[in-house]
């Protein structure tokens, strides 16, 4: 049997691929310094367990993510991390890897890259999440709390095992830098910007010649109480009563599906609130530029307040005017002129700014679409990608 080619680089994620874009999105830009690339993910149903995309190799092991309990989500991520550490000991294509991109959670997946850091193999920790809020927030209750300070051990550990610490955004960037390590520690920010090749370069805002009715809205990802739909449903309503007539279609799956439908029927909202299933990448720009507004109804919390969700900037890009929760993080980037905004939690507030959006011109629709993408222009993803690839040339050369 021939030797396999040895990779270079590979990134650890205990997720799905292609699904989880920002793995995806920094793979392929680890593939620009011309080294032999693979990402270690999950296996699921009916995925090959190696196959190439694109210059990178996908290697996927047997793992889980059943969201069930919290021994069930420990034990899923022990075990990929186990699996993960296996590979990169005694796997002959893992012999000669020179860096390591950990993406979390958890943050203890970076154990598995201690085999090649033996070797001389460099680490960079990618968190996706803030592991401590995350955990806090899942398990409320004692068993949070006593979970959330284990959490911060255990980042603040993987914080300074590795090279470099990698995060989403500033606001997570400006908590980290308040939880010292107890060493100097490279710390920066690659936002999720949505590459272009896979949603086109960013798109003018349209102005159609009168502002439609209903108005039609759109939100995608994945389905669960954090992203707030049912509040979002219930402003659809209250917005009903107040003359406003929307429609909302909710494009993706996930557990909340069949209590957000009931919720939708038991308003009397059948007609209103409609429901499609997860689209390809190919095909989901073009879905989302024909509705008016997006919607990004995230609810607030210790972790949210951080967090700078990927579909709004999606939808920033691809030039759709942003209905949203007031979160500091969005303010933080957009400002309050660049998107209407509604207090979290608040069906009624939520109809307010339905109303509001309504009631604007299609030109003032515009303006406010084409400032968010102005103030956006910083975290473009080719300048996101520079600042990465940056990282990776500096490893590469100092091992």
């Amino acid at each position: 049997m021939s030797r396999p080619p040895h990779i270079e680089i590979v990134h650890l994620a205990h997720t799905g691929i292609p699904q989880d874009t920002r793995v995806k999105r920094e793979a392929s830009a680890s593939a620009l310094t011309g080294r032999r690339v693979a990402v270690v993910a999950i296996r699921g149903p009916g995925q090959r367990a190696v196959e190439r995309i694109g210059p990178v190799t996908i290697v996927r092991v047997r793992g889980g993510r059943s969201r069930r309990s919290p021994l069930s989500y420990l034990r899923e991520y022990i075990e990929f991390t186990l699996r993960c550490r296996w590979l990169l000991a005694h796997h002959r294509a893992f012999a000669d890897t020179r860096v390591v991109h950990v993406h979390t959670l958890p943050d203890f997946l970076i154990w598995a890259a201690r085999p090649a850091q033996r070797r001389g193999g460099r680490v960079i920790l990618d968190l996706h999440e803030i592991f401590p809020e995350f955990t806090r927030l899942k398990y409320p209750g004692i068993l949070g709390r006593l979970a959330s300070l284990v959490a911060r051990r255990i980042e603040r550990t993987a914080r300074r095992r590795a090279d470099v610490t990698i995060t989403v955004n500033t606001p997570i960037v400006e908590l980290l830098a308040r939880r010292s390590i107890g060493r100097p520690e490279r710390l920066l920010v690659v936002h999720n910007s949505p590459d272009p090749h896979d949603f086109g370069p960013p798109r003018e805002p349209r102005t159609p010649g009168k502002s439609s009715a209903p108005i039609e809205l759109v939100y995608h990802g994945t389905l669960t109480p954090l992203y707030g739909l049912d509040v979002a449903i219930r402003g659809i309503a209250a917005a009903a009563t107040r003359g406003v007539h929307a429609r909302l279609t909710i494009i993706g799956d996930g557990a909340e599906r069949g209590q957000l439908e009931t919720l939708a029927s038991r308003l009397g909202l059948g007609g209103r609130v409609l429901f499609e299933g997860r689209l390809p990448q190919t095909a989901l720009p073009a879905r989302l530029c024909r509705a008016d507004a997006a919607i990004v109804p995230t609810q607030l919390n210790g972790m949210t307040r951080y967090s700078l969700s990927n579909k709004l900037l999606e939808y920033v890009h691809l030039g759709i005017p942003v209905i949203a929760t007031r979160l500091p993080s969005y303010l933080q980037y957009l400002g309050e002129d660049a998107a209407w905004y509604w207090t979290a939690g608040d069906p009624d507030d939520c109809a307010r700014a339905l109303r509001a959006f309504a009631t604007a011109t299609s030109e003032e629709r515009a303006v406010r679409a084409r400032r968010a993408q102005q103030r956006l222009t910083a975290v473009e993803w080719s300048g996101e990608r520079s600042r990465l690839l940056t990282v990776y040339h500096d490893l590469l050369d100092h091992p």
